[in-house]
């Protein structure tokens, strides 16, 4: 069990390493038109599209990093004055309705882009680009996300009706 808890851990934490790096991308990109479109007279068909794109991977696909460093927004002024065993039970309970949420994100969210496969959706503005593998990204994200946090619940409980860590 250690192994897949660390296994899952591990991807969320690659994934999230490389995502901060498109930042940088992102920075270079406007950049770059502003320089085009002030300093040259020539702007690109392509530097307002992809900005917009790397930062819609950066969100869908970062969920799982968050979740690791717990870094989601929580109303703390209940949470934190529980002891362990209690933010245990609480985890678990709020749980169910997470994993409901998930599951509905996953499933249409797997249709929406199914659909933009099918119809190898373009993005219909001059620089045109494919955004199926946007669309794409959004269960693979909402997936990675419901792994770190089924990972963090069974470390939780575990922990907090066992005394031990996994």
């Amino acid at each position: 069990m250690r192994k897949a808890l660390r296994t899952i851990d591990v991807t969320n934490q690659y994934i999230g390493n490389i995502l901060n790096y498109l930042n940088i991308a992102v920075v270079v990109i406007v950049c770059w038109e502003i320089v085009a479109r002030y300093v040259f007279n020539a702007p690109t068909s392509w530097a307002a599209d992809a900005p917009v794109m790397i930062i819609g991977y950066m969100v869908v696909l970062c969920g799982g990093y968050v979740q690791l460093y717990e870094r989601h927004v929580r109303i703390d002024s209940l949470y934190s004055h529980l002891g362990i065993r209690m933010q245990a039970l609480f985890d678990i309970g709020t749980y169910f309705f997470f994993c409901l949420f998930m599951y509905a994100v996953i499933w249409h969210g797997w249709l929406f882009a199914w659909e933009s496969i099918k119809l190898q959706e373009t993005a219909g503005t001059p620089w045109n680009p494919i955004v199926y593998p946007l669309k794409t990204a959004i269960p693979v994200g909402a997936f990675l996300l419901w792994l770190q946090r089924t990972a963090d619940i069974i470390r939780k409980v575990y922990h907090a009706f066992s005394g031990k860590e996994v």
